[in-house]
Formats: C-alpha cells, structure tokens, sequence
C-alpha cells in the first residue's frame, strides 16, 4: 500500500493523507477534471510507507490530518 498527500490551500490551509486507494486520491489523480487540477490543491507523493507521506505532509507547512474515509479512527 502506498500514501499520497493532498495539499489544499483554499480549505482550510491543509495537507491531508490518503492511501492510494481510496476513492478520493484516486492514486494520486484526485477526484476532480484536469480542467479543475491545480485550482485548490495538488498532490504530492506516492510514498511507500505512511510516515515517509506525514513527514512530507508536515513540511508543507500546513494542518496535517488523515483522511476520514481511508483512515476512519
């Protein structure tokens, strides 16, 4: 399994980890038209191992968080 990191500068100024599986990641190509890419947020990764993907997501400078969907607690 690997990790992508979704940085949004217009939500809440956040970096937000996903496996690349899940539906919103969508192995790194979002959920959103290529028209659309860039607009809010790009992705960065993938990354083989969670921690590699959270210390990215902590450089970015921004809230890091997990996903809800791919990470429900």
């Amino acid at each position: 399994m690997a990790f992508w990191v979704y940085e949004n500068w217009t939500a809440e100024s956040k970096a937000v980890i996903h496996r690349d599986d899940c539906s919103f990641c969508n192995e790194g190509k979002g959920i959103h038209s290529e028209k659309e890419e860039g607009r809010n947020g790009r992705w960065h990764g993938h990354f083989e191992d969670y921690q590699d993907a959270l210390n990215h997501a902590k450089r970015l400078g921004r809230k890091v968080r997990d996903c809800g969907f791919c990470h429900p607690k």
